[in-house]
């Protein structure tokens, strides 16, 4: 059967469209975050029976809007911008491509880290102004350090499997991860307060939540070290910004590294721009060629998994409750 599916963004990989081609897909995309009147429009307009999500908000409007949908399938991982408790009170399937870019996040937060530890930024400027501080500069080592990471899914996994050969510490927070879980060459702490005041950078790894939003705020930045970083490659709002302009200003640490922000993009006057110390990147942390392959078979093959009644594995089901049958 030829479902009809949008996508919310102009494309996804070229091999994954390639396989909703060869599935007889119709298909319809829309310009990077439409509105929801926009998708939503798509969406009743041709009776859409999935929706590839990639960024831009799928609404309870968006999801009302046709009565043949199905299944919402993220190309890629974080779920925040579907309303995964509308779906699941329709009885539709939200699926993710879970671990799909998880390599990818991983090495973009070791690359971070570096920069900080390095002043890749300051030192860029300095040197196109005419400046050459060979003889006064000293950097810091990753050898040694101790390093935080708040969520231990995949991607904090990945990262601490990339950090491990640097010889540092690593203390992991993640609270709905089983005792069963892997936690070999780490130490698992109960609480952030349990260890955020030893640590030398702070690295960020969970999902956006109720709980999770403004986590990190004036408290937690009050204990960390004045020589301590933090990074954020999960998702904006898990760090209260307002609190980070606060701690740089003050000098409570030494500096930051964010792929993502409450509000993105961010606005031209954000007052994080004014610091040297800070690395920015347009939430493109798990954005390379190879992650993009994998997430967007991985969200073709979910919706016709889901559509077509097949065995789907588990971990990529975010509401297992609304399967059929459950």
């Amino acid at each position: 059967m030829g479902y009809k599916i949008l996508i919310t963004a102009p494309d996804i990989d070229p091999k994954a469209m390639a396989l909703l081609d060869r599935r007889g897909a119709t298909v319809f995309t829309a310009p990077a975050y439409s509105s929801e009147d926009a998708l939503a429009k798509i969406a009743a307009s041709e009776q859409i029976d999935a929706i590839i999500v990639r960024v831009g908000k799928v609404s309870a409007k968006v999801i009302d809007a046709s009565s043949r949908l199905r299944v919402l399938s993220k190309g890629g991982i974080g779920v925040d911008n579907i309303d995964v408790d509308h779906a699941t009170a329709k009885g539709i399937v939200v699926t993710n491509a879970r671990y799909s870019n998880s390599q990818s996040v991983a090495e973009h937060a070791l690359g971070m880290i570096i920069g900080l530890l390095k002043d890749f930024i300051r030192l860029d400027a300095s040197t196109r102004a005419g400046n050459w501080e060979k003889a006064t500069y000293f950097g810091g080592e990753l050898r040694g350090r101790h390093i935080g990471l708040i969520g231990y899914g995949g991607n904090g996994r990945a990262l601490a499997n990339l950090l491990k050969p640097f010889g540092v510490a690593i203390t992991v927070y993640d609270p709905y991860l089983g005792h069963n879980a892997d936690f070999s060459g780490v130490t698992r702490a109960a609480g952030i307060d349990d260890f955020i005041g030893q640590v030398d950078i702070l690295s960020i790894h969970c999902p956006r939540t109720t709980e999770s939003f403004g986590m990190i705020g004036r408290a937690q930045f009050a204990k960390m070290k004045s020589t301590a970083f933090i990074v954020n490659c999960a998702r904006g709002g898990i760090i209260d910004e307002d609190a980070l302009v606060e701690a740089l200003t003050n000098k409570q640490i030494a500096g930051a590294a964010l792929d993502v922000f409450e509000s993105e993009p961010p606005a031209a006057d954000h007052p994080l721009w004014q610091f040297d110390n800070v690395l920015i990147s347009p939430h493109i942390a798990g954005v390379t060629f190879e992650s993009a392959e994998v997430s967007g078979r991985m969200a073709v093959e979910n919706i016709y998994k889901i559509l077509d009644g097949q065995p789907i594995d588990p971990q990529c089901v975010i509401n297992p409750e609304a399967l059929p049958g459950a």
